[in-house]
């Protein structure tokens, strides 16, 4: 997450809410110890979802980045707000512990806790739809494009769109069996329009 992306969006006067990851770690530090000593200013629970083969639980907590980002105002002033995120797991019909996961979320504006639980359960559903997808499916993390990077992540959402709109389930399976036969590849890239006339 660069810094002048809070910048930006202030600029733009939009709203923005993102993911302090490992890439900023001092950040991360900080926003660690910080909800961990300040109490928080808001609490939501979603309660237990039965999915996937699996119970799961997030708890929403917010805290004001003042206290804790004081030393940080040049650089991240534009943090209004921040919300901790903590996922529980439990497989069903396993024997496996329980499991959790702490993240944390940096907002240019104080929101609501029930907003801002509801656009970090949007960003995870696209998350997991799209970029896991093409990351697992296509591996395009695995290997990085210094020239024209755009062109390649057309080239992976055309695929993907493609074999979305053909009814596919399991893009990596039908990706290995187009791989296995030529043929496969130039069936699977015949695109087939309506022709008639209205």
């Amino acid at each position: 997450m660069p810094k002048k992306t809070f910048e930006y969006a202030d600029l733009a006067q939009a709203i923005l809410l993102t993911q302090i990851k490992e890439n900023q770690k001092t950040l991360l530090k900080q926003v660690e110890h910080g909800c961990h000593i300040q109490r928080c200013l808001a609490f939501h629970d979603d309660g237990w979802e039965k999915a996937h083969g699996r119970l799961e639980r997030r708890q929403y907590e917010v805290f004001s980045s003042r206290p804790m980002l004081n030393k940080w105002q040049n650089e991240w002033g534009s943090i209004e707000q921040i919300i901790r995120v903590t996922r529980f797991r439990q497989r069903l019909n396993s024997q496996e512990k329980e499991t959790e996961e702490v993240h944390y979320y940096g907002s240019n504006r104080s929101l609501p806790v029930e907003t801002s639980s509801q656009a970090i359960r949007r960003h995870w559903y696209i998350e997991n739809k799209l970029h896991y997808v093409k990351d697992v499916a296509f591996q395009e993390d695995a290997n990085i494009k210094r020239v024209n990077p755009f062109i390649f992540a057309t080239c992976i959402d055309f695929a993907l769109n493609r074999l979305r709109k053909s009814g596919c389930k399991n893009i990596k399976n039908k990706i290995y069996e187009i791989s296995l036969n030529i043929e496969n590849l130039i069936k699977s890239s015949i695109i087939t329009s309506d022709t008639s006339t209205p």
